[in-house]
């Protein structure tokens, strides 16, 4: 078979990497919120007395997961280009 038909199209390749730049862009998004919005919140005094401590520690470490499942979700999709 010819080489040339094998490869992906330029516009392919695009696509790929544009869904996987959404799916790490989405994951630093959860990371920024999730994780670092608590953490400022804590250290300049803004708890307010509704929240626990215990969901205060459970809710990051989630938020912090699942941005590195989205991040490696889009290196994943990422190989589709080697095709």
């Amino acid at each position: 078979m010819d080489q040339e038909r094998l490869s992906l199209s330029d516009s392919k390749k695009e696509q790929i990497k544009l869904r996987a730049t959404f799916l790490n862009n989405i994951g630093i998004g959860v990371l920024l919120i999730g994780v670092f919005t608590p953490i400022i919140r804590v250290v300049y005094g803004d708890v307010s007395l509704q929240v626990g401590t215990l969901w205060l520690a459970v809710a990051p470490t989630g938020c912090f997961l699942l941005g590195i499942a989205l991040h490696l979700s889009g290196g994943w999709i990422l190989r589709g280009l080697s095709k």
